[in-house]
This record gives structure tokens, sequence and C-alpha cells, in this order.
């Protein structure tokens, strides 16, 4: 493909483990790695590997390596062990520059190479590896380390490069995460996320504990206002038929929870729904008056944001962001964490009205053919094209699978004007097929209210509602300021609040950055892994995808300020739970049925009422948790438990009709019910009742057999429908010796008669264990 560089992303470790079960002082296990390498030009490209780039040094590649820790393990030391390397002479890398701002392109700042390293005939790096740092996901530890398979003499010219590094970790024995749960879900995620997935298997079940928390479990809670409310209940009743769900109001919140600030207790009761409700994706109800945001603390390449919009404040539950208390939260010696715990999104709404939209499109777009398209785009953003915007889209379209159209608008091949731009949403623009986009990916120059889809023309909030586009594209941009929603209103914002517009943004609250040798450096390779983690990782929920498309640059982010302020800069504007590879199916309403007693019947003393429930498919997952029981309109009884059934004493209820009504909710949200008319009548109805043993119960030995009846002579017994006693006379009971039978499940039936007429009856299922 036109120019494709040759891929600098990630993976390609294979794996030596060997796993102590008990840890010791000496325990240690290690992990190879094998890499491929490639020269191009001047530059040595090694498959899977990230361009390290500091200003006037050689360009080195670097593998980031995430190695997953045993469970309850520390860090202790590591060593890097190589193969033969490969030798050659007479190579000249080129060295680094700045990195640049897409808003300061006019200015831009090259450096000459650093003489003294270039002077050099020591190796460069010096080391073969980096601790980074160990990081935790949902409990389990990683250590991110980057590996140098290349090293470089600048003097001679000389390069040395590993085919095989192989990375010996020793360990000892630490203490416990409290954000380990132990769910299925959360080791396979982890799996796909390090070098050494078999080390998940050192991991146990947790122990229980105690839960804050009641109900559950929710893998999707939504944080609201009281006003905005109403429009989420919506969403609610849509997502329940596919994920369990709650919403929860942010002043609930403040009232029960503790913390520095409004934004603290929002994520200190996000921690005890991630443990207490299993709670995986969290939707942010609002704009900023609604709910707040978080403000990081950044600098790089002489600017500094001391309150950086970053959602990931939320849903990265390790530590606390600030480590040495001042309230400046984010700084690099705050102890960040990088990977989200609970995916976050956030509602950007300020009115009920603008919540509705937002709610009518996450349906509309969940249960909608998913269009194989994707638009690529790139304005110019520097004098000739130098370095060549292209390239951003270019490095994610390697992603994306065959069977998709690419669709591409240049501004260096072609004129982009506004009427052009409305055309590719709509999907009309460059030919068949004629539907809007599933991603529409941007490169230009922006700022909080427009962005240039050319070099002399912009697109701005006003521009938006002339978009007719009948599908909502997932947008995402390396612009500059466009996601910036903590002011009113940016053009995220506007694209994700339109009727029309996008389904979600991912779009930077300041500054985008690139390299003045590599227009896709920094801002750009966030949005190719955003493509990477869609096609080629599977994370299709918007969430997920977010942070698995940040996952790939956390040893980045925590040794290179650039990198960090990217990471922290992209939020995602829209719901986090939705996917957007597939179509979710429209479920019928589950049904809740009355299949005992019978509409009509005569019913006396105690009557098991019962439910039967329908699904309306034919998906296993029951979508009725709570049943109540109403007598008369009165409500009796609450069940929380399958199957769901009442024992009613009709005697405390006068002879005559009543009406039974059961009621079916499923996460709080009522789905159906049913009624029956029952003629209660405790007088002259005949009637057998196995008071012992108990339904259900376990026996052994001799056990007496006991009934209650009212007009009946004789009463005889059947275990598992043999006749095995007659009783002609109160009290009718019999003694059962179960000795004679081989354990197992029995039938006790007691069948009451008037004369030889059968007139009541009553069966129970025991356990026999002798």
């Amino acid at each position: 493909m036109k120019g494709k560089k040759i891929s600098t992303l990630i993976l390609a470790a294979l794996l030596g483990l060997s796993i102590p079960a008990v840890f010791s002082t000496t325990d240690s296990f290690s992990v190879d790695y094998h890499f491929s390498a490639q020269l191009q030009g001047t530059q040595w490209m090694i498959k899977d590997t990230i361009i390290q780039e500091i200003p006037g040094e050689p360009l080195m590649p670097y593998y980031p390596a995430q190695i997953l820790l045993p469970q309850d393990a520390v860090l202790k030391d590591i060593s890097v062990k190589t193969g033969p390397p490969v030798i050659q002479e007479g190579v000249d890398i080129t060295w680094g520059q700045p990195p640049v701002t897409f808003s300061n392109t006019d200015t831009l700042h090259q450096v000459g190479r650093n003489e003294l390293v270039y002077n050099s005939d020591t190796w460069y790096p010096d080391t073969l590896y980096t601790v980074v740092s160990e990081e935790s996901f949902r409990g389990f530890t990683m250590l991110n380390v980057m590996l140098y398979p290349l090293q470089y003499k600048p003097k001679t010219g000389t390069v040395k490069f590993y085919e095989r590094l192989t990375v010996t970790v020793n360990i000892g024995k630490g203490k416990k995460n409290s954000l380990y749960r132990g769910l299925p879900g959360d080791r396979d995620a982890v799996a796909q996320m390090v070098d050494n997935p078999d080390m998940t298997a050192t991991y146990a079940e947790p122990a229980e504990a105690q839960p804050f928390l009641q109900g559950g479990p929710y893998p999707y809670v939504i944080i609201t206002s009281s006003t905005l409310a109403p429009a989420f209940q919506e969403l609610l009743e849509h997502k329940i038929d596919y994920i369990r769900t709650k919403l929860v109001d942010v002043s609930w919140i403040y009232s029960n929870y503790t913390g520095y600030d409004n934004p603290e207790k929002i994520r200190n009761f996000i921690i005890d729904a991630y443990n207490d409700w299993d709670t995986t994706y969290c939707l942010l109800g609002g704009d900023i008056s609604a709910v707040p945001y978080r403000g990081f603390w950044v600098s790089t390449g002489g600017y500094t944001d001391s309150d950086m919009a970053a959602d990931m404040y939320f849903g990265c539950l390790d530590g606390t962001f600030d480590a040495d208390g001042d309230h400046i939260y984010g700084e690099p010696n705050d102890g960040v964490d990088w990977l989200e715990e609970v995916f976050i999104g956030r509602a950007p709404v300020e009115t009920v009205a603008e919540a509705e939209i937002f709610v009518d499109k996450v349906i509309a777009y969940e249960l909608a053919d998913k269009p194989k398209v994707c638009q690529f785009h790139a304005a110019i953003i520097a004098a000739g094209n130098n370095p060549d915007s292209r390239q951003i889209p270019w490095d994610c379209e390697q992603w994306v699978p065959e069977e998709y159209t690419i669709k591409e608008l240049f501004e260096q091949e072609d004129p982009i004007t506004k009427a052009i731009w409305r055309t590719a949403w709509d999907g009309s623009y460059d030919g068949e097929p004629h539907t809007p986009p599933l991603t529409f990916q941007h490169a230009g120059h922006g700022n909080a209210t427009c962005y240039g889809i050319s070099s002399s023309v912009t697109w701005c909030n006003g521009d938006v509602s002339s978009l007719t586009n009948t599908f909502w594209p997932i947008h995402m941009s390396v612009a500059c300021l466009s996601g910036q929603f903590e002011v009113n209103d940016c053009l995220a914002e506007t694209y994700v609040k339109d009727d029309c517009g996008a389904i979600a943004c991912m779009l930077n609250d300041n500054y985008g950055w690139y390299s003045t040798m590599d227009a896709s450096k920094y801002s750009g390779e966030f949005l190719e892994t955003m493509f990477r983690g869609l096609f080629s990782d599977g994370k299709q929920h918007l969430g997920e995808l977010l942070n698995q498309a940040k996952s790939y640059w956390v040893s980045a982010a925590q040794s290179n300020s650039t990198y960090r302020w990217c990471y922290y800069e992209i939020n995602l504007l829209g719901d986090p739970e939705t996917p957007c590879l597939t179509k979710r199916r429209l479920l019928p309403p589950p049904t809740v049925t009355i299949t005992n007693p019978p509409d009509g019947s005569i019913v006396s003393r105690t009557v098991k009422v019962t439910v039967g429930l329908m699904m309306g498919s034919s998906e296993a997952r029951p979508r009725i948790d709570t049943v109540e029981f109403y007598i008369d309109n009165a409500l009796v009884y609450t069940d929380e438990e399958m199957p769901f059934a009442y024992e009613w004493d009709t005697t405390q209820y006068a002879d005559g009709e009543h009406v039974i009504t059961v009621k079916g909710y499923y996460c709080g949200v009522f789905r159906d019910d049913d009624s029956v008319t029952v003629r209660v009548d405790n007088t002259t109805r005949p009637y057998v009742e196995i008071t012992n043993p108990v339904d259900g119960s376990t026996v052994s030995g001799v056990v007496l057999v006991i009934t209650e009846t009212a007009a009946v002579d004789t009463v005889k017994f059947y275990i598992n429908g043999v006749l095995v006693y007659v009783c002609q006379g109160e009290p009718f009971e019999f003694k059962w010796d179960t000795t004679a039978y081989p354990d197992g499940l029995y039938e006790i039936r007691a069948e009451g008669y008037q004369g030889n007429l059968l007139v009541a009856k009553d069966t129970i299922t025991v356990s026999v264990r002798n």
C-alpha cells in the first residue's frame, strides 16, 4: 500500500515459562523475545517495535514488553541475555526532532545532531533494557520493560542487532491487590495484553468480601443527575436486554461517599461498583455541570496544561493520581494508573432534550446493521505537505480488513469543500457503496469549536447541523483542542449531540502532536492503535476500544512527556458499552405467567403460587430477576430468586373470590404482569397436604409421613407411584422405612378419598441418604 511504513507496533513475543507453585526468595521465570529486522534507507526497522525519538539523538527502536507477574509477587530485579548479534558496519542512523503541535506548524524548530552522542565510541543505548514500572490491571500485576534489540555505535557506524532477547524476572512475595476479583473476563482481558498469558494460571479465586453496595451484579452503570435521569432511564430499559444495568443519581453518591471533592467521591463509588457489582462499563451521563471532570497536570514541548480533562481518572482505579497529596493530579510522581479497570465514556449533554437525542442515537445504532466502510482524511498540515499528513490515515488503513471499503479524502490529491465533507459523512462521496462510514478519521489543524478539513477550509460547530447522514460513524482526529469538552461546547460534543453527526468521538482535549520527520508520530499513533484495537484485537465496545488503543503506549507515556500528554487528553464522548461491529437483535419483552393455581379454581389452606417465565428469545440468560406477589392489589411477598413462588395461606382471607397478581422486574425495571381470580373455600373443600417431611429435604431411617386433611375418609400413600400404605382413619400418616430403598430421589404422593372418589392429593420430593 502506498506510503506504508513497516509496522512499528507491538507484539512478537514467544514464551518460555517456569512458574513456581510456592514463592521463595530465589523464584524467577523467563520470557523469550524474537525479533526480525529490515533496513529501510538509513533506518533499521524492527518488526513490532516503536521508534524512540529523542531530539538530536539516533532514532532507535524499542519493544514495550508487558510481562505478567505471578499473583502476589513483587519484582526484585530482571536480567536480559542475548543470542548472537547480527553486526553491520557503515550505518548512518539519523537523529530525532522535537515534537510539534498541530497548532504550531508555522514555527517548526529543527535541531542538529547531538555531537557528544554521534562522536561517541560507546553503544547507544548503553543498556539492553529499561524497567519502566509495575502496572496493575484488575488486580493482575504487569511489569513494563523497554527492550532494545538494536544498539548503535555512532562514531564507527556499527549496528548490533539481537534476534533474541531472554528476560529473566526475579520475584519475591508481595501483597494482594484489592482490585483482584477473579472474573473470567478479567483473566481473558489480561491474557490478551501480556507477553506471557500462561501466567494468568497462578491467579486463584479471590476471597469473599463483605460488599458495601447491595444487589447486582451490574456490569454497566450510568451515573447522572436527577434532572437527566428520565432520559437515561430509556437507555437503561434498552440495555438490560443485553447487559445488567444500574442507574445511579450523582447526588446519592455525594451523600454516601467521602472524598476531597466530588470527582473523588464519584471515583470512590466506581471502585465499590467495580468490586461489589462487577462493573465493567460506566457512562458519565451529563456534561461537567451534571458529572464533573478531573483535570490532570501535564507538560511537554514548552507547553503546560494544569487542568487537562481526563476521564480516565474515573476508570483507572489503582492509587489516587495524587500520591504527593497536593491536589494537583497526574504529575509524573503521582503514581498514575494507566489502564482502566472500568471503561469510561461520557454523554456530554446538558438538557433533557440533548440527552434524549443521545439515547435515541445509541439505541438506533446498536440495532442497526454496521457498514463495512471506513472514511480516511488528511488535510495538508505543513508547507509542501512535509511531513506528509497522509501517513496518518495510511498507518490506520493497514488494520482495516479486506472486506471493508476504504475511502480517502486527501487535500494533497483533491480540493476539499464543505459540500464534499458532507458527502463523506453521508456516504455518497467516492463511489460505491453509498453508505455512511463505520469510522471517520480526520487529520488536520483544529481548535475547540472548529477543525481544518483543508488548509483553507474550516468545519465548525455551526456546520454540524447541516449533516444528513443516517448512520453515525465513530469519529477520531489528531486535531488540537476539538475534544475539549470542559468548554461550552467543543466540536466533539456537537458531533455527538447532533441527531446526525457521530455516535462517538475520540478527540484531543488540548494540542495534538506530531514529528517533523513523521506526521503520524505521537497523536497519529494513538489513532492507529484505535484501528488495530478494533479490527485486529476485536475490542468493539467503545470504552474497551479506547483503553486497548492506549494500552500500547503505557511504557511510552511513562518515559516520554509527549506521549503522556497524548495519553491523558483522549477522552471518549459516547457510550462505553456500545458495540460497534455487531448488530444487536431486538428482543421481544419477557413475560410472566401464573402457572398455579389456575384461573377460576377453588383453593384452600396453603397454596403454592408459582410463576412461569417466557424470555422472549432463545437466549439462556433470564431477563426477570424479581417477582412481586399481590393478593387483591396488596403486596404480600417479593421473591428475588428463581424459581419464583409464594406460599399463600388462604386461611388468613375470607372465603370468596380473590385476585392473585404477579409483577416481574429486571434491574428494577417493570417488565410484565399476570393475574388470576380464584375462590377461597376453607369450609367444605376437601384437601390433603403432606406436612412432614418437607419438600426437597433429605431423609434417612424411618420417617413418619404426616398429612393435614379435611373432608376425606381415606388417604393412600405412594412412593414413586407405587402404593405402599392405605390409612382409613385419622391421623392420616404412615411410617416409611427408607432403609429398604436405595439412596436417591423419591416422590411421595398422598391421595385423599371420599368413599371411592379421589378428591384431593399432594406430592413432594425428598432425597434418601442412609
